[in-house]
């Protein structure tokens, strides 16, 4: 591994690293936006929920208002987005200072990778037999975050200690 490293250098493996883990990132995100967004699935529950709903807007002196099953699907919706924007968001800003090599960075791309190397492998593992496209996925993202996390051993940012009194 270390020659595969050595040929891309440090500054492609820094371009090639960013964009692994953003790669995980919209993954990641397109199946939580697939999983949390299924309207059948919501019915579903929606429907499990809806008496208790009802004893509870009733105790109240209410009733449920017309449309607010589609209100809370659509602020579910909307919460889901909002909170994949931020996070992507705030990956870029990792990914992009990480390329310019800041040591918190690469800090965070530390744990990130490790951490993405072995959610990404459990994920594929456990998904595979019923969702095989996205466990192929996961497991194929898994090991993009192990060259990812490996990778970064090989291009350590040292603190320059001379220029830390200046």
């Amino acid at each position: 591994m270390k020659k595969i490293y050595e040929r891309l250098g440090e500054k492609n493996f820094r371009l090639l690293a960013a964009l692994f883990c953003l790669i995980g990132d919209l993954m990641l995100s397109k199946y939580l936006y697939d999983k949390f967004t299924n309207k059948a699935q919501f019915d579903s529950a929606f429907k499990r929920v809806f008496p208790i709903l009802q004893k509870a807007f009733k105790q109240q002196n209410m009733e449920i208002p017309i449309g607010f099953e589609v209100e809370v699907f659509t602020i579910l919706v909307n919460t889901l987005l909002t909170c994949l924007g931020i996070f992507i968001l705030f990956h870029l800003f990792n990914y992009t200072f990480f390329i310019f090599r800041k040591r918190f960075a690469q800090f965070y791309l530390v744990l990130l990778s490790w951490s993405g190397t072995v959610g990404a492998i459990y994920m594929g593992i456990s998904s595979i037999s019923s969702l095989p496209g996205w466990g192929t996925l996961f497991l194929l993202q898994g090991l993009m975050f192990l060259f990812v996390a490996l990778g970064i051993r090989q291009f350590p940012i040292h603190l320059n200690l001379a220029q830390k009194g200046n």
